[in-house]
């Protein structure tokens, strides 16, 4: 649960710095398409931990089911 968080977190973080980085080439006139590829690494990352969150959460439901 822990690793699954970890990774939401990050994924969340990175996706926050890309957006601001994206707009402030906006305001500066530069073009560069690395946010933009963090952008989507960090979303991936999201659904990544979102993923193992939920796996976790099945396999305990599952446990204390039996």
């Amino acid at each position: 649960m822990f690793m699954g968080r970890l990774i939401y977190i990050s994924g969340m973080v990175f996706t926050f710095f890309s957006f601001i980085a994206m707009i402030m080439m906006i305001f500066t006139g530069e073009i560069s398409v690395m946010p933009f590829f963090g952008l989507l690494n960090g979303m991936i990352a999201m659904g990544v931990g979102e993923m193992v969150i939920d796996l976790n959460f099945r396999s305990r439901q599952t446990e204390k089911n039996k």
